[in-house]
């Protein structure tokens, strides 16, 4: 808020208009264009950008991958849950490591001594290249921070939604996640390094 207060008095100014006359061109109080040039934030976004427009600037909202919804608040828990019981003692498994610079975490990481397997437990398939890709750029971050290799491990619910929704991507997925679900369920089971990134299905006990 502060840059945009001063881009707006810069803009302002260099259009020669009085606070009143941005206030009148943008149909607000001139109380509101004092207040925002002072950085004020308790506004709408709405009279934010008429204010904007008023002296020629377009207000531009953009949203970035921030701090990751705790498993036990999205219904992933259970999931996790069941991986970890399943897993073999060679795999030293944590949920939600940190996983980037702006709280992010990688849902459920299996350590172990070759090799760290990174999984992201995903319960609906949405945009599957826009889960993949968010989950690349978490498993970049916990490379970069080790030397063993990081596999990663898109585990889905097994739906029939889920199963339908991915059906179109196929060949992407076995040029990227090359890995099948009985690789990866043997790999944690018997304490071996998978070797490839992969594609994990799994059922929620009871259904």
């Amino acid at each position: 808020m502060a840059r945009m207060a001063n881009e707006l008095r810069m803009a302002r100014a260099t259009l020669g208009l009085t606070i009143r006359e941005v206030a009148r061109m943008a149909g607000v109080a001139k109380s509101t264009v004092q207040r925002l040039e002072d950085g004020f934030v308790g506004t709408t976004v709405p009279t934010l950008a008429a204010v904007m427009a008023a002296v020629g600037l377009d207000l531009v909202l953009n949203a970035y991958p921030g701090k990751t919804v705790r498993l036990r608040d999205s219904g992933q828990l259970e999931l996790a849950d069941q991986l970890r019981q399943l897993a073999s003692a060679y795999w030293a498994p944590r949920i939600e490591v940190v996983a980037g610079d702006h709280g992010q975490s990688a849902d459920l990481v299996f350590f172990g001594a070759d090799e760290i397997q990174h999984q992201e437990i995903e319960r609906r398939a949405a945009d599957f290249q826009a889960q993949l890709r968010s989950a690349l750029r978490k498993r970049e971050y916990l490379a970069a921070r080790t030397n063993r290799p990081v596999r990663l491990v898109l585990a889905f619910e097994d739906t029939r939604h889920n199963r339908e929704a991915l059906r179109p991507h196929a060949a992407l997925i076995r040029a990227q996640l090359r890995a099948d679900s009985r690789a990866v369920l043997k790999s944690l089971r018997l304490g071996q390094p998978l070797g490839s990134d992969g594609l994990l299905w799994v059922r929620r006990r009871g259904s």
